[in-house]
């Protein structure tokens, strides 16, 4: 089991979560009642955008650091929400590159693509 933490979402949908490990995101903010926006669901439209901060490490690396990072676990990041976040700018090719090659998450993630692995802080992304 892990902790979700969602803040900034609005009136009463700032709240803590206790999830399981491999669950999807954006299930977990809707049927606890954190409204996220979407549109595609799909990873293509980006109106899913979060900011995530792994909580369970104490250091981390920058996202433009080329390096594996000791602290972080491996993320998996499908190359279809890497292309949308870069698309809409939400992180940069080099960000996205990085995270391609040493299986790091970057610090904005598509709540639809995004599978809870360790204890985090989400927050909207604008």
């Amino acid at each position: 089991m892990v902790n979700v933490i969602f803040c900034g979402f609005g009136e009463g949908m700032d709240k803590r979560i206790i999830a399981r490990t491999g669950d999807l995101l954006l299930r977990v903010a809707e049927s606890n009642g954190v409204k996220i926006p979407t549109e595609c669901k799909d990873g293509t439209c980006g109106s899913c955008a979060v900011r995530i901060e792994d909580l369970s490490v104490t250091e981390t690396l920058e996202s433009t650091t080329e390096d594996y990072d000791a602290n972080a676990q491996s993320v998996y990041m499908d190359d279809k929400e890497l292309n949308t976040l870069v698309e809409m700018a939400a992180i940069t090719k080099k960000e996205a590159e990085i995270a391609q090659q040493y299986n790091r998450q970057t610090p904005v993630r598509l709540a639809c693509q995004c599978t809870i692995k360790n204890d985090i802080l989400v927050k909207p992304f604008e």
